[in-house]
Parts: structure tokens; C-alpha cells; sequence
């Protein structure tokens, strides 16, 4: 029986909703097909907490001044943080606009402030084609994908540094920094212990996983990382998980199961999908995943496969090969 959605959070895209205490959620839309983004707002004695402020394009910024004057925030003068989980642009991408209206300081995990300077203001759409051709994919793709790959993000003008551990108050409580890497290196999650509310970011969703990838810029190994930090989380206590796409839902230790199962079974599709001989990760992706993903779905995919084909390795069920110019993976 699969995790059940909470009933709070029901409200359409474009409308905030109470979802506990002085909590709100707020649904962003976002330009892709998972449709919206949630941001929480959190009343504070001095203000008010942004986390995840959203997608940085006009809808976005349509709904955020609406539902900002339906809550009776003024965003000029009434916002204290604007806390960021982590650098995808749809979690990121507000920051900036947020942080230039309102003066607010812009907040996210040590690592992942270097990492989104790296990634959104270097447009290394050059090393992002050699990296797709390295690992399989033909010139014409690896251009028209890579080509996808530009300035998505302005940054804040300054962000400053949470680190693993760190006790951030929040509303009438306060959370703990718990790091939680895979979907990015330095992804974090806020755990209020006394609220058993737990702002996962996109650590945990329900019905749908949370994209696992090795890019240029990450570290190895990310889904050894993410898996590692799942089981971690098994017994943390949380009763509402506000996750950064989909439904709100209660039953923590349940979905990471349904997560850790889902990951075995994709490694058990991936080694099957060698066909018995050595492939490139890009034919391995277009063996497991649909055949009429865009350009930008396509690089998605090829960098969960690599996720993968990585993670089997280290389970002695494949190998790297030698290279020369590109990447193949034999099957053990």
C-alpha cells in the first residue's frame, strides 16, 4: 500500500494556504511539467521566512505579489530570510528578485553557495557538449541539449552560509540543518523537532523521485549519497513532510522504503538494459526511459543513468570500461 497524501495543501497553483501554525505553503507555478513549486512563508516575530522563493519568471512573480498582499505581507518591508535548499532554478531562481525588493538576507547550505556561482554564472554550455558526447550522445544532440544550458539564475548579491547541524529558529520553534545530498551535493532539508514539521525540499516527494544525476559539477557517487542519507533519516520523528513538488504526506519512514525500492528496482532495469554486452550510459538511457523526451528531458535522464550506472559499478555489477573518446559500461 503506497504512502498516502496528506489533506492539507489542496489548494490550487496560485494560492497559499495554511498548512500548520504560522506556516503557509504557497504554490508557485513553474514552466515545466511538474507545474508548481511550493514555498513555504513562516510568520516570525520580525517578519516573515521565505523557503524556496520559486521559478524566476513573470507568472511566478504575479503570484507572489498576490497572495503576498492576500496574507498582508508588504514584500518591500516584511521579509526577515529567504532560506534556499538547494540551486535549481526553480528553488533559487526568486532569491534574487525577493532579496533586491525586500532587502531580506538570502540564506543556503556552505557548499552549494560555490556550486550555484559555478553553475549559473559560468554558462558552460562547452563543457556541458563535451560531457554528453563523452558519454554517448551524438554531436548534433549533445549541441541542441547542451545549447538548452544558459544564465537560468540571477544570483543574490549575497548569500550567506548554513552548515550541517545548525539550529535556525523558525516561527515558534526551531529547526535543524539536516544535509541531505543527491538531488544536489549540498541539498538540505529543516527539521523542527518540537512541530515534528519537516521541510524536505526535494529530498522527498511523493508520487513522484526527485531526479538523481551525475553532472560536471557534482561530486561522484550521488546516488550512494542520496540512498545513504535516506536510511539515515529512518526514525527522525517527522509527522508533516512539506516537500518541495507535489502533495504534503505523513508517513516519513514509509515513503523513504518506497523510495529505496523504487532505486533497486531502476538498478535492476539499468543492468538489464546492457542486453548482455557493453553500451554507452546514452544508450542505456534511451533503452529505460520513453523514447519522446525533449532535449532538456533527455539530458535528465542521461545524467539518472550515469547516477546509476555508477552505483552499479561500485556493486561489482558492471565495470568501466578503458576509454578513448567515449564512455562504455560492460554488464558483470
Amino acid at each position: 500500500m503506497s504512502v498516502p497524501p496528506s489533506t492539507l495543501g489542496t489548494q490550487p497553483i496560485g494560492a497559499a494556504s495554511r498548512v500548520a501554525g504560522g506556516v503557509f505553503q504557497l504554490k508557485l507555478p513553474v514552466p515545466f511539467p511538474l507545474r508548481f513549486i511550493s514555498s513555504y512563508l513562516i510568520r516570525e516575530e520580525d517578519g516573515w521566512t521565505v523557503i524556496d522563493p520559486g521559478f524566476d519568471y513573470p507568472p511566478a512573480r504575479r503570484v507572489w505579489e498576490e497572495a503576498a498582499g492576500d496574507l498582508g505581507i508588504d514584500l518591500d518591508r516584511d521579509l526577515s530570510r529567504i532560506i534556499v535548499t538547494h540551486l535549481h532554478p526553480d528553488h533559487l531562481g526568486l532569491a534574487g528578485w525577493l532579496e533586491a525588493l525586500s532587502g531580506a538576507p538570502v540564506w543556503m547550505l556552505e557548499g552549494e553557495i560555490e556550486n550555484a556561482r559555478r553553475v549559473w554564472t559560468s554558462g558552460d554550455a562547452a563543457g556541458l557538449e563535451g560531457f554528453l558526447r563523452r558519454n554517448g550522445m551524438n554531436h548534433d544532440t549533445a549541441r541542441d541539449v547542451a545549447s538548452l544550458t544558459g544564465s537560468e539564475v540571477r544570483m543574490p548579491q549575497e548569500i550567506f552560509a548554513l552548515r550541517p547541524g545548525d539550529e535556525v529558529s523558525l516561527g515558534e520553534g526551531s529547526a535543524r540543518v539536516i544535509h541531505t545530498p543527491g538531488h544536489s551535493d549540498y541539498h538540505f532539508m529543516l527539521f523542527d523537532e518540537g512541530s515534528g514539521l519537516l521541510l524536505a525540499g526535494d529530498h522527498l516527494l511523493l508520487r513522484i523521485t526527485p531526479n538523481i544525476g551525475l553532472w560536471p559539477y557534482t561530486a561522484a557517487k550521488p546516488l550512494g549519497r542520496y540512498l545513504a542519507s535516506l536510511r539515515s533519516l529512518r526514525g527522525l520523528g517527522a509527522k508533516t513532510v512539506l516537500p518541495g513538488h507535489g502533495p504534503l504526506f505523513h508517513d516519513l519512514d514509509g515513503r523513504i522504503d518506497e523510495l529505496l525500492a523504487h532505486h533497486a528496482e531502476r538498478l535492476d532495469v539499468m543492468h538489464a538494459a546492457f542486453e548482455g554486452r557493453p553500451a554507452t550510459p546514452f544508450e542505456i538511457s534511451r533503452r529505460v526511459f520513453r523514447k519522446d523526451l525533449t532535449a532538456h528531458e533527455m539530458r535528465f535522464a542521461l545524467a539518472e543513468t550515469l547516477a546509476h550506472l555508477e552505483y552499479l559499478e561500485d556493486e561489482g555489477r558492471a565495470v568501466r570500461l578503458a576509454e578513448d573518446d567515449v564512455v562504455r559500461y560492460a554488464p558483470l
